[in-house]
């Protein structure tokens, strides 16, 4: 009882965090208007705000009153809930860090991109194209397993299906304001997985050559 009391605490204080980190975002950037990212960004958010409420009416049940939704508990050890929570944790720090380097240039999803804008290419976003998408995946993915309750685990698979399904409308939106150097970033930035080890080979048969030459 102890450790779920300590589950539902984590829970609602990351939570708690990401909206503050969010909500600050928005009002240093006082956004109000852009390009929209595709033509069903309509379609996709009254479908991402129908299982995002879904998903608040679990969370809160689960914070609130857990045992009205204990039956549909799913057994997972205290250990692997444990690094749920640093995993969300770290997920919540990466976002933090890549809000912080956008500055003004942030734009809520599904929303566009704002109209005097800047392409953004140092600090995580030097390593990952989208390292606001990769730490959402993480914190919600993470949280839901912190939870072990299938109230919140099923509508989160749809909630990051859903998250995933708008990169390619961005990364268009992206390209059509960017253009050329747009498509130079995608060639040299992966989307989600770092490229350290080419970088390590780069750099390694750079030095070769050099040594060769001497």
């Amino acid at each position: 009882m102890a450790n779920e009391f300590l589950f539902r605490a984590a829970f609602s204080v990351l939570w708690i965090v990401f909206f503050a980190n969010v909500g600050r975002a928005g009002y240093s950037t006082k956004w109000s208007g852009g390009k929209v990212a595709d033509r069903d960004a309509g379609h996709m958010r009254i479908a991402a705000m129908t299982f995002a409420f879904l998903y608040l009416a679990g969370a809160l049940l689960y914070t609130l009153l857990p045992d009205w939704i204990a039956f549909l508990a799913v057994a997972l050890p205290a250990w692997f809930r444990l690094l749920m929570v640093c995993l969300a944790a770290l997920g919540l720090a990466f976002i933090s860090w890549a809000l912080q380097r956008l500055g003004r240039n942030w734009a809520p999803s599904m929303s566009g991109v704002r109209k005097d804008s800047f392409l953004v290419s140092t600090g995580p976003y030097a390593i990952i194209r989208h390292p606001i998408y990769l730490g959402a995946f993480v914190f919600l993915a993470a949280l839901s397993l912190v939870t072990a309750n299938l109230l919140i685990l099923l509508p989160s698979i749809v909630l990051l299906a859903l998250l995933y399904t708008q990169i390619g409308g961005e990364e268009a939106t992206l390209i059509e304001k960017f253009g050329d150097e747009y498509r130079e970033y995608m060639k040299r930035t992966p989307r989600f997985i770092p490229r350290f080890r080419r970088e390590r080979s780069t750099q390694t048969q750079e030095s070769r050559e050099n040594s060769r030459t001497r």
